[in-house]
């Protein structure tokens, strides 16, 4: 809620600060130094207020006219300090526990900012203030409740200014939000419906309630609400939001087409390229996806979900290099499973590009926190064997065969457990491999080196010969 008042607290004017008549010695400096608030002349302001306050501590306009002073100068804890003062000089005054809240706010403190303007409400309904001066601070507290995530509190807020300005725009929506927000979507749908009575067109309204048809198992009833929006829409940008939404709930052609009409109304809405990228790689079209990615990066190169979708899609073409930077880039930003597929990405891409240290480095962070990662184990062990270190890597492809059995894991696993000089481990593992694919002529190969490691020549001869046939040209020269 940052700078959300920062308007409203000079809306209240020192007009309204004025107390009891000052001492005529007293008089003059003070309207000096309000002259050069109001004139803009802030410092100038803060040292007549000041010299007034070392003369009269209890001068109420005086603190009021310094707080006013050193908020627009930026210095918040010294307006604190002043509206402070207000709330103890006369606490049954609105303008210090309003203002008071507005710099609480400010100062990122939600909780005082709440209770300040509670405190405001209770004693300007006291003295008998107007709805317009009131709903500021009834704003003020909503608004510092959900910075606090109390939803339901300030949705009991939002009720309370609206019994006072009943119809009221911003209040309904935090109302509507706030019920959104605080899990009570049945709650919630009426005052939604009653904004949209109000404004057909409006997007976080339909939005919500297409949420809440959707939450209930109603889909149907969803898409129909934004087609309704997109009928009332006339903005091109809130008409390519709703497109946005409506695309959630289509496949295939239909999903595309929406979301191709969506960047169609504003080119500058990545999510929607982002969308197309996915639904494109989806269908296996990884050319029309990098084009999507890219427009989506375009528009926001700081996003997560868009440097991650770009390394996939460059994963997917083979180009491992650019793969690897946009993975990189994503591993900075990203948190939770996405940085997790963006380490993946990256020890792919490291072990593709022979730098195997670095592929080690990032597909160990994902096998620790992903145990269950297949491929994972899969390219962590083929790196670990181009670094000699056998063991690990038979430790590692025996994982991933265990997880995802294939002929390829078992060929490279028999390779780490022959290079290991476990050769009985080999040849079952080998053997394996062959008999799921007896076309993988380096299997044949490696199982001829293992069978000869364990004194049986000829089969091994045999092994070679296969792999020969095959056209692998290292079994060849061993048959000479």
């Amino acid at each position: 809620m940052k700078q959300l008042l920062c308007a409203a607290l000079l809306i209240v004017s020192l007009g309204w600060a004025q107390q009891n008549q000052p001492t005529p010695a007293i008089q003059q400096p003070l309207q000096q130094a309000q002259a050069a608030l109001e004139a803009g002349r802030l410092n100038e302001a803060v040292q007549g207020f000041e010299a007034v306050i070392a003369r009269d501590f209890s001068n109420y306009s005086a603190h009021f006219g310094l707080g006013l002073a050193l908020y627009r100068l930026g210095d918040l804890r010294g307006a604190a300090f002043e509206f402070v003062q207000l709330t103890i000089l006369d606490p049954n005054r609105f303008e210090g526990w309003f203002n008071l809240g507005v710099v609480r706010d400010r100062q990122g403190q939600a909780a005082e900012a709440a209770q300040a303007f509670a405190r405001a409400i209770e004693v300007s309904e006291k003295a008998g203030l107007s709805a317009s001066e009131l709903k500021p601070a009834y704003v003020g507290q909503v608004k510092a409740l959900r910075t606090q995530g109390q939803y339901e509190a300030a949705a009991a807020a939002a009720r309370k200014g609206l019994e006072k300005m009943p119809g009221d725009a911003e209040l309904t929506s935090l109302l509507a939000d706030s019920l959104v927000k605080a899990n009570k979507p049945l709650e919630a749908l009426p005052v939604l419906y009653q904004i949209l009575n109000n404004d057909p067109a409006n997007l976080q309204a339909i939005s919500q309630i297409a949420d809440i048809y959707i939450a209930q198992g109603l889909p149907l009833r969803a898409q129909r609400e934004i087609e309704r929006g997109l009928e009332a829409a006339k903005d091109n940008a809130v008409r390519a939001q709703l497109l946005l939404k409506k695309s959630s709930l289509q496949q295939g052609r239909e999903q595309q087409a929406s979301l191709q009409e969506a960047i169609r109304l504003d080119p500058k809405l990545w999510a929607a390229h982002y969308n197309l990228g996915v639904a494109r790689l989806r269908d296996g079209n990884a050319r029309g996806a990098l084009d999507s990615f890219q427009n989506a990066y375009a528009q926001n190169p700081d996003e997560p979900k868009v440097l991650l979708g770009l390394a996939t899609t460059y994963d997917r073409l083979g180009q491992a290099a650019e793969a690897g930077r946009f993975a990189e880039m994503a591993v900075k930003t990203s948190q939770g499973a996405e940085k997790l597929e963006a380490l993946f990405l990256l020890g792919k891409s490291s072990y593709a590009l022979r730098r195997y240290s670095e592929a080690v480095e990032a597909l160990l962070q994902v096998t620790q926190q992903k145990p269950d990662h297949a491929e994972a184990w899969f390219f962590l062990g083929v790196a670990q064997f181009s670094l000699k270190d056998y063991a690990a890597a038979a430790a590692s492809l025996e994982k991933a065969q265990a997880l995802a059995p294939s002929a390829a894991t078992a060929a490279n696993l028999g390779a780490a457990l022959y290079s290991a000089g476990k050769y009985s481990d080999a040849e079952r593992v080998l053997s394996q491999a062959v008999a799921l694919d007896g076309r993988n002529a380096v299997a044949w190969y490696n199982l001829g080196l293992t069978l000869r490691s364990l004194g049986r020549v000829a089969e091994a001869r045999r092994a070679w010969q296969r792999s020969a046939d095959l056209g692998y040209a290292p079994a060849r020269d061993l048959l000479r």
